[in-house]
């Protein structure tokens, strides 16, 4: 196919990939670009020399009805009832302040970025999942990746936009090949006034962990034996 003529006219437009077409202003549920609270992820597999195999980003659909039932307790300075990930009643009181911490350390898969495999890869996630529907272990047997540190940027501003970042890398030395086809964010909640209820008496508890985000790729990602998967949120607040 040729492009080049003496005027546009002569371009077959018909011929050119859709990409190529693409206007930023589209009515499109993938369009973040005009979006004011954004988040997007960021994938890059890496084999074992460092060499970059893969990397692309998706939007990201994110935040469940969990945060936004923590940052209405915060801001509201009331109580509010959350499903926790072992889908037990947690209320918890926003005037009693807390941590809410997600910077996991190494080999700990119990909150922070986690990954799973129980998912059907480009379906749309529910806004009241409160756990992986299969998350993967960290270690090194068969189906388990080893969980690095995360890591959580500072927040920078460029412009008219404030940002930061998220990042876990998850290295697959299981032996053979293992696929990803869920993501979430789980919080760890201490220092609350909280208390868990399945259905009797609640019971005052000092910590527990929440699933705060959510998301599944657009298709399931493999990561083949040595190779590093590594995750990266980039959420941003434009003014």
């Amino acid at each position: 196919m040729a492009l080049i003529g003496l005027n546009k006219d002569e371009l077959d437009l018909s011929q050119l990939p859709k990409d190529s077409l693409y206007n930023p202003n589209r009515d499109d549920k993938d369009d973040i670009s005009g979006i004011q609270i954004k988040a997007t992820i960021t994938f890059k597999i890496t084999n074992p020399d460092g060499t970059v195999v893969r990397e692309w980003t998706e939007p990201a659909h994110s935040f469940t009805e969990n945060f936004a039932l923590i940052i209405y307790a915060l801001w509201a300075n009331t109580s509010t009832v959350l499903t926790d990930v072992a889908g037990y009643s947690l209320s918890i009181n926003g005037a009693s302040g807390g941590t809410m911490a997600i910077n996991a350390p190494s080999g700990n898969a119990n909150y922070g970025i986690v990954v799973g495999n129980g998912a059907t890869a480009g379906s749309t996630p529910s806004p009241f999942t409160n756990s992986l529907k299969s998350q993967i272990a960290n270690g090194t047997s068969s189906g388990q990746l080893e969980y690095g540190a995360v890591s959580v940027s500072t927040v920078s501003v460029s412009g008219q936009n404030s940002s930061f970042t998220i990042s876990r890398s998850f290295t697959n030395v299981s032996g053979t090949a293992i696929s990803v086809t869920e993501i979430g964010i789980i919080a760890y909640l201490t220092g609350w006034a909280m208390s868990v209820s399945s259905g009797g008496t609640p019971v005052s508890e000092s910590s527990d962990y929440v699933l705060i985000a959510y998301d599944i790729p657009s298709s399931a990602i493999s990561i083949q034996n040595g190779q590093t998967l590594t995750i990266t949120y980039t959420f941003s607040v434009t003014t």
